[in-house]
């Protein structure tokens, strides 16, 4: 059975206390239902390439589906991408089908 869900790609600054003139930035992804309820906690990765490479993958994203988002995630901007996902893709991409 599949589910029409929604990823949200963001990118996140993270600050280390002990260097606050140094900063990191991580995407992290989130998996939601046709409510806007998460599949679970979001997933964080080191870049916007290594969520693409797991969207492609296991979503059956294009990458003209990303390449046309990637410059709004690049201005900080939430990025979302409609999805039709069968429960096995969802735990494929580190969520839990139950917890939406």
């Amino acid at each position: 059975m599949s589910v029409n869900a929604t990823a949200r790609i963001k990118k996140e600054i993270k600050v280390d206390p002990g260097k606050p003139n140094e900063k990191a930035y991580h995407a992290v992804l989130s998996v939601l239902d046709e409510k806007g309820k998460e599949y679970g906690l979001p997933r964080y990765f080191s870049d916007f390439r290594e969520v693409a490479v797991l969207l492609v993958r296991e979503a059956g994203v294009t990458h003209e589906q990303l390449h046309e988002r990637y410059a709004s995630y690049e201005r900080g901007e939430k990025v979302s991408i409609p999805l039709t996902l069968s429960e096995e893709a969802i735990r494929n991409l580190g969520f839990d089908p139950r917890a939406a």
